[in-house]
């Protein structure tokens, strides 16, 4: 009995490691973690581009220069090696022919954010062709939301991905005179919304945090009906401008969330009937700031400007997101509930919790310390 609770332990500390190994780089939301607006004006097309600078070290740097901690204070020692990574990052070409390179400037912003901004000269010729090349050396998960506007219309937008990295365009001579077309549909922010949910690793493990100490179907409505109602709020506050915070501010509460609700599992058990109104309050309070995190995903795509409304993408994208979290609770539940009628998983929810914030305490350290 010793050595097969020894083999267990050791079993469970491995499984824990590799967790939070694989968990060293997850973010948020690495599909939205670098932005590109393009601005066709006068004779040029202008293109300014916001990423990370942990980005820009996986991006720019090869093996073990990859995986370090780029920070501000390295910038000037490593400007020439990240001039000539900005420098193929894109292949911009209109009628088949490269688009001359006028001038290229990099710098910082206001977050240390690698600020990348290059000018070109304007596509005259159709099509005009965004190809991310330089997206194939980061991870699947990474992407750039690229958005192109004219003088006086909104010319196109995607989400590129290593796996697609073009954004190809039909414009007129002066690139402006085809109009302007809509914004992606109610079907594509719909899609963005569920993929964000799916791909938002802190998330998800906050959905696990509150999930594996339920027993009751009621219980599991209340609080992921508290949980949406409050991250819903703070995504539509956020995406009109009434509340703006910081990723800075709102990355490690989000990781802070994850580590309160374990340790209130470990404590207080599972489901115990005294203390529900308090978890449902807590999991309200933290919704608020799990919304921040998706309003932060959704305003990176640049809805409300050139004059667009913003209810109806914000719509379709939180509805989305919902539509994702059921999915994932409806799963997450008959799992559970299936691992509980054996004995031997009578533990789990204790183990779980112990790994969810272990998990938590590494993403809250990681991010107040970049």
């Amino acid at each position: 009995m010793r050595w097969a609770r020894v083999r267990r332990a050791a079993v469970g500390t491995a499984l824990l490691m590799g967790a939070l190994l694989s968990a060293g780089n997850a973010r948020a939301h690495d599909p939205f973690e670098i932005t590109t607006d393009a601005h066709v004006s006068g004779d040029s097309l202008g293109v300014h581009t916001t990423l990370s600078l942990a980005t820009a070290a996986r991006l720019c740097f090869a093996g073990a220069a990859a995986d370090r901690r780029l920070q501000a204070a390295d910038f000037e020692a490593e400007r020439a090696a990240l001039t000539r990574c900005a420098r193929d990052y894109y292949q911009i070409s209109a009628g088949g022919a490269p688009l001359e390179l006028r001038s290229l400037t990099l710098g910082l912003g206001p977050e240390d954010d690698l600020e990348i901004r290059l000018v070109v000269a304007r596509p005259r010729e159709s099509p005009l062709i965004f190809d991310a090349v330089g997206l194939k050396r980061l991870s699947p998960r990474a992407g750039v939301v690229l958005t192109v506007t004219g003088e006086r219309s909104f010319l196109g937008q995607k989400v590129l991905r290593p796996d697609d990295t073009r954004l190809t365009l039909p414009i007129t001579a002066d690139a402006e005179a085809r109009g302007t077309p809509p914004l992606p549909s109610f079907f594509r922010f719909l899609r963005l919304g569920v993929e964000h949910i799916l791909g938002g690793a802190d998330h998800l493990l906050f959905l696990l945090a509150l999930l594996v100490v339920c027993r009751r179907v009621r219980t599991v409505a209340v609080l992921t009906t508290c949980f949406s109602a409050a991250h819903s709020l703070t995504l539509v506050l956020a995406s009109y401008g009434v509340l703006q915070l910081s990723p800075g501010v709102v990355e490690p509460l989000i990781a802070l969330t994850i580590v309160l609700v374990a340790l209130e599992n470990l404590f207080l058990g599972q489901e115990p009937e005294g203390h529900w109104v308090t978890r449902s309050v807590a999991t309200f309070a933290f919704g608020l700031v799990h919304g921040l995190g998706f309003a932060g995903a959704l305003r990176e795509l640049g809805l409300g400007t050139r004059g667009t409304s913003l209810a109806p993408p914000l719509f379709a994208f939180n509805l989305g997101v919902e539509l994702g979290q059921l999915a994932v609770a409806a799963v997450v539940l008959s799992g559970l509930l299936w691992l509980r009628r054996h004995p031997r998983f009578a533990k789990l929810p204790r183990v779980a919790s112990l790994g969810i914030a272990a998990i938590g305490l590494f993403w809250l350290i990681q991010r107040l310390a970049a």
